[in-house]
């Protein structure tokens, strides 16, 4: 078999991994034409098919492709590892960190986190994925992230949960509101108005289950899976919705609505990192980790939550 390049497996993992080629030249952000070249180069060398090509399908993957993508997978995690350690070498920590993020909850603490890392780690760099609370654990799961940052209830088997914070629940509403100057509100007085609702996987019917359990019917006027929509729309005085991080736009007084604390009796969503249990991670990863604890302790991630006076 010919000499293979990392560039090469790195592009035959793409492949197994989103199962298209055309998903793996967009994810890599190359062309197809590359990604087409480096399987036939390995298969030619391997002398076997590691896909078969499916019209209308994409690729699919066959039984010594399996066991190759596996070994692949494992030797460039080994790898990035590897590259991460020598670097540190000279005692400067250096590599890439790939975080997946819930998308509804990140922006308010993530920021500030990663700055004050780079502070004390410059030579790191983050590549960052957002998605709901279901796709985060599956970029962990399929190694596209070394860390997720997400609700504890998502987390799946051979996952740990590391908490960050436990985060109540609170109503968003226009800053027009009536509700807006309160120090409280109730789901009763909630269920009085009309609910803009945030139509992502779990969320969708998450926050009406709370209505239906406090034995309350919820109005729900307006939905979408685009959270700065959801916010637009009350800001607008459309109605209200309920979440549990606050908005970035809230806690600096802007963006035109109010978070306000809810004051029933709801258990409260722990929110924190998640990672793969088995996974050894390379030491920027850990270094990232040990700096969340950090914070955690010194209370940064409160802001993300709204709370009683």
């Amino acid at each position: 078999m010919s000499n293979l390049t990392i560039k090469q497996l790195r592009y035959v993992e793409a492949a197994g991994r989103t199962g298209s080629i055309a998903a793996a030249a967009l994810d890599l952000n190359i062309s197809q034409s590359s990604i087409t070249a480096a399987i036939d180069a390995m298969e030619a060398g391997l002398g076997f098919d590691l896909f078969t090509r499916v019209p209308a399908k994409g690729l699919m993957i066959t039984p010594a492709g399996q066991q190759s993508l596996a070994l692949i997978s494992d030797f460039l995690g080994n790898f990035r590892e590897f590259e991460t350690e020598l670097g540190a070498v000279g005692g400067t920590s250096t590599g890439i960190i790939r975080l997946a993020c819930f998308a509804a909850a990140a922006a308010s603490f993530l920021p500030q986190a990663i700055a004050e890392f780079q502070r004390i780690h410059p030579g790191i760099r983050f590549e960052m994925v957002e998605g709901n609370m279901d796709t985060v654990t599956e970029y962990l799961e399929d190694g596209r992230a070394d860390l997720a940052f997400s609700y504890r209830e998502v987390m799946r088997e051979g996952q740990t949960f590391q908490p960050l914070i436990e985060l109540p629940h609170f109503a968003l509403v226009s800053e027009q509101s009536p509700l807006a100057g309160r120090h409280s509100v109730t789901l009763k007085e909630l269920a009085a108005r009309p609910m803009i609702r945030l139509n992502l996987p779990r969320s969708s019917a998450y926050y009406p289950d709370l209505f239906r359990k406090a034995g309350l019917e919820v109005e729900t006027v307006h939905t979408s899976t685009s959270l700065e929509m959801v916010r637009t729309m009350v800001a607008a005085d459309l109605g209200f919705t309920v979440l549990n991080a606050q908005p970035l736009a809230s806690i600096d007084g802007r963006g035109g609505f109010r978070a306000v604390p809810i004051s029933d009796i709801l258990p409260a969503r722990a929110f924190g990192v998640v990672t793969q249990s088995r996974v050894r991670q390379p030491r920027a990863v850990v270094d990232f980790q040990t700096h969340c604890n950090a914070l955690r302790n010194a209370g940064h991630f409160e802001r993300m939550a709204v709370r009683p006076a």
